[in-house]
Parts: C-alpha cells; structure tokens; sequence
C-alpha cells in the first residue's frame, strides 16, 4: 500500500492500517507535518515553529508496517501500478492519495 502525502488524510490513512497485514510506504516531500490550524499562532508569536511541527517518522515510529520515504511524486503507471518518485518507482498493490493541492479550510 501506498499513501502519497503525510498530512491529515496521509496519516489518518497509515494510522488506520496500523494492524493491518499490509506493508504501509507514505510519500511526502517534506520530513514533517504541520498543524496548519496554528500557523497564525506562529506568524503572531505566540507559538514557535517547532510547536506545531512533529517529523513524519516520529508519529509513526511506533507502526512497524509502515516506511516513510522523502520525495516528490511525479507521476503514476496505473497499468503497471507504479509510483514514480523522483528518480525511482515503487511499486503498490493499493494506493491512497492522502494529499491535497489546496488547503482545506474547516468552515467553508
């Protein structure tokens, strides 16, 4: 199984798979997630960035199924069921799009 992007839908994917018997691999181009709802306590001061930022392997360093790979998917084989990721493809049986291209606000 593939899960592309480590925010909240990435890791509420790989979160839900924890016992599962399925090898989890979760793609993101950053190391960490951010709890974007708290950006504006950092831009005002009141929190600093390490505060609503956690490393994508911390959070789920305690879920032996899955493996965190840093890099950028640039595209998919679906026939082939092939992710490409920079300069190497990895192969699934499953793949969940956990990413999005535009933040999700809460109130709209």
């Amino acid at each position: 199984m593939v899960v592309i992007g480590g925010g909240f839908g990435g890791l509420k994917a790989a979160r839900q798979l924890r016992k599962a018997d399925v090898r989890v691999t979760l793609i993101d181009r950053k190391n960490h997630h951010t709890f974007q709802p708290l950006l504006y306590q950092v831009a005002t001061a009141g929190l600093s960035p390490g505060e609503i930022a956690a490393p994508i392997r911390w959070i789920l360093h305690s879920q032996k199924n899955v493996e965190v790979l840093l890099g950028e998917v640039t595209g998919f084989e679906l026939q082939r069921k092939i992710v490409r990721v920079t300069d190497e493809e990895i192969a699934y049986d499953y793949f969940d799009r956990g990413s999005r291209r535009e933040p999700c606000l809460l109130w709209t």
